[in-house]
């Protein structure tokens, strides 16, 4: 396969947090991706095997980074793109998307109707419908911020992911299977109106939401992917979810600490060191894995911070 389309990205250790709580404390800071966050490896990856498969346009329902990171595929790639987003997408994350050469398509109120419009785009010959999360290969791209962590670092006591439909989730559990980091424990992190894998593991059933209600809308799936769920149940992993408000003060500490703004999406696995959470108390060295995002807007954060002070 040719060159992977996502770049290495930087693993900080977080000095004045880690003294502050008696703990080592690592970001890996997948928000340095081309795209502002790690959906590049995935879905890039899924791109490249598109591409090797003989397909000439790539047609995806995002109102969000995995949009951005097919656009961006398909830029360097010289592939056709079309971006098929709910009517709730932010213009400025449209115009990101169309900057980078891809035709940006309005649909539904919501994901799911997009997402419909979009498969029923990919019946013209040599057009591929790339999904967002739920697919092996994506997962195995998503899987190479382990590979990297692994050459980083030794092997922490937790890992801790946010989890929207579970790609990143599926990938990190792949990842470190084959890095042999099987001491490791995962940690799961969701807002309070978006968790749907808390609730599928409370219930210890593959259930979903009723309806999403959080800003963090990169988290924004009913239900995660069956192979995140199965993986959880095999991992014993502990899921955990703050409110809005302390994600959004998660993402301003982190602001602050590193001059990078990440999504309240983000937010809810930073929540777990800047709020010294239960979930860490027992613990001695954390992974958090900053998976970053391009949909929010400094005028939009200023303004959630007003909102939820």
């Amino acid at each position: 396969m040719t060159k992977a389309l996502h770049t290495q990205t930087p693993l900080f250790y977080a000095h004045e947090l880690s003294s502050q709580l008696n703990k080592k404390i690592y970001f890996k800071m997948d928000c340095h991706q081309p795209t502002g966050s790690f959906k590049i490896r995935g879905v890039g990856k899924r791109c490249q095997e598109a591409v090797e498969e003989g397909y000439e346009h790539f047609v995806i329902a995002s109102g969000g980074n995995a949009g951005l990171a097919t656009a961006y595929a398909g830029w360097k790639m010289g592939i056709k793109t079309t971006v098929v987003v709910p009517e709730t997408t932010q213009k400025f994350m449209r115009t990101k998307i169309a900057a980078l050469g891809a035709s940006v398509k309005v649909f539904g109120e919501a994901w799911n109707e997009a997402n419909v419009f979009a498969k029923s785009l990919v019946k013209k010959e040599k057009a591929i419908y790339i999904p967002p999360f739920n697919h092996p290969t994506v997962w195995a791209g998503n899987a190479s911020v382990i590979d990297e962590c692994d050459r980083q670092m030794p092997p922490p006591d937790a890992v801790v992911v946010a989890v929207g439909g579970g790609g990143y989730f599926c990938g990190v559990i792949e990842g470190m299977l084959r890095n042999n980091w099987k001491n490791t424990a995962v940690i799961t992190a969701e807002t309070d109106g978006a968790a749907s894998m808390k609730k599928a593991l409370e219930e210890q059933q593959f259930i979903g939401l009723d309806k999403i209600d959080s800003i963090a809308s990169s988290l924004g799936a009913k239900r995660v992917a069956e192979q995140a769920f199965e993986y959880a149940i095999n991992k014993e992993v502990v899921a955990y979810s703050v409110s809005d408000g302390q994600a959004l003060d998660a993402c301003r500490l982190f602001l602050n600490e590193t001059g990078n703004l990440v999504e309240p999406a983000c937010g809810a696995a930073l929540a777990a060191v800047y709020h010294n959470l239960d979930v860490i108390q027992h613990l001695d060295s954390i992974l958090v894995l900053v998976c970053g995002g391009s949909g929010l807007s400094l005028e939009q954060f200023n303004t959630y911070l007003k909102q939820y002070s």
